[in-house]
């Protein structure tokens, strides 16, 4: 029980890091907030939310698509229907320019009518015309 307490702070401490990080555009408590996901991540690895904000800081604040993706696939592997992954990850494939896999992905969020479905669906059609023109 006090393992998870202590990642639970760690994610929080990782989540203020970001939060100052967004608000003061401070590339370091970026990377600040990473390592305390990681570290919530290792003392606790079933921590989901901690791997997913890492992979959602990597991708969006940090443009560290590899490692980005490979929290995206691992929580996928263990979850397939977690709608809230598959969806960072379309936005991830779609921002790398990835646009036939960003369909998928978007289209099976879509499918699965999440929070974000017409969101997704608006943005799958735009793909899919993309995709026809080229």
């Amino acid at each position: 029980m006090l393992r998870i307490i202590w990642a639970y702070l760690l994610y929080t401490w990782g989540g203020l890091h970001r939060s100052f990080g967004n608000s003061n555009h401070v590339r370091s408590e970026h990377e600040t907030a990473v390592d305390y996901f990681a570290r919530a991540t290792l003392i606790h690895p079933d921590f989901r939310q901690a791997r997913l904000a890492r992979g959602i800081l990597l991708s969006r604040e940090l443009a560290r698509h590899d490692e980005a993706l490979a929290e995206f696939n691992w929580l996928l592997e263990e979850d397939e229907t977690d709608g809230e992954v598959r969806l960072n990850r379309a936005m991830l494939y779609q921002q790398i320019g990835k646009y036939t896999v960003a369909l998928a992905d978007f289209e099976a969020y879509a499918a699965q009518g999440g929070v974000h479905a017409n969101e997704a669906e608006r943005t799958a059609v735009i793909l899919r015309e993309l995709l026809a023109e080229k």
